[in-house]
């Protein structure tokens, strides 16, 4: 059933209204998609942004939710059937504008964090959502979106987060500090990540993309190595630690490169050999993901 929210957020000032229609604060979220209105100078008019849903077909009073944000040039109805694995959670996947999200240098400017935040604000309104219980994986130009959530989003809701091919750039953390987008994607803002954050993030060590060991990658962003941005989120959890080296990283399963800080807290796996999709090791990567996401 085709679930409509109606968001007008305006660019200037955030104020956002919001009504339902077919729907109530308590109703229940189903199998389908609701949508978010946006407003924003590429789309001056309003923008009407499909978030999709499923729903485990096993009756429980509530759900935990996973928010599963696709990779440049995604499609976010489809990407969401990556996650059925996860099959005790609600899967909510948003649909990036031009089929992207706005980090800085994409063709989206469209404002995402505030998108995040009104999606994590609806599921808080449906009863059978557990809105203290709630995760987010990106994969690609979504797990850049993913980092951003983590630097400056600030909603206690956000429990775990999954940081798949693609650690921070320089945008994101430079001289030290972590930066807010802040408007017009100066990144000028600083900020500081909430604590109490699980994070995991898997990376090829053969991405050329995302360049795993740091430098020039896609689009001209400069990222950061990617066991050193892993460490950097660590630092900001509250590690106090010196960065894990490769001589103490643990190896399962093969292949597979860990790097725990905090007891599991704050977790980077090295996929060696793989490049930014991981062929034949994604099976393994799944079932870390779902580990870290049902059990950790």
């Amino acid at each position: 059933m085709k679930q409509i929210l109606l968001f007008l957020i305006s660019l200037n000032t955030f104020c956002t209204n919001s009504k339902f229609s077919g729907d109530t604060e308590s109703a229940n979220l189903k199998s389908g998609f609701f949508e978010v209105v946006q407003k924003w100078p590429q789309e001056p008019n309003g923008y009407s942004r499909k978030v999709f849903v499923k729903v485990p077909e096993n009756k429980l009073e509530k759900y935990p939710a996973v928010i599963v944000l696709h990779g440049n040039g995604g499609n976010a109805s489809s990407f969401l059937n990556r996650f059925n694995y996860l099959n005790n959670h609600v899967i909510i996947a948003p649909q990036g504008y031009l089929k992207s999200w706005n980090i800085r240098k994409e063709k989206s400017k469209a404002l995402d964090i505030k998108f995040i935040e009104e999606i994590f604000s609806h599921l808080k309104k449906m009863k059978n959502i557990d809105y203290e219980n709630i995760s987010i994986i990106g994969n690609s130009n979504g797990s850049a979106l993913v980092n951003q959530l983590l630097i400056e989003f600030q909603d206690e809701s956000l429990k775990k987060a999954v940081c798949k091919v693609s650690q921070l750039n320089s945008f994101q953390y430079r001289d030290g500090s972590f930066w807010a987008q802040s408007e017009n994607n100066l990144f000028n803002t600083l900020s500081y990540p909430k604590k109490g954050r699980k994070i995991l993030c898997l990376a090829g060590s053969n991405d050329k993309i995302a360049n795993y060991y740091g430098g020039e990658g896609v689009l001209g962003y400069v990222f950061l190595n990617a066991q050193y941005s892993a460490y950097i989120f660590a630092k900001a959890m509250g590690y106090d630690g010196i960065e894990i080296t490769d001589d103490l990283a643990e190896e399962g399963p093969k292949n597979f490169f860990k790097y725990n800080y905090l007891n599991d807290q704050v977790i980077h796996y090295r996929l060696q050999g793989a490049g930014h999709g991981f062929g034949s090791m994604g099976r393994d990567a799944d079932q870390i993901i779902k580990d870290f996401i049902e059990l950790n």
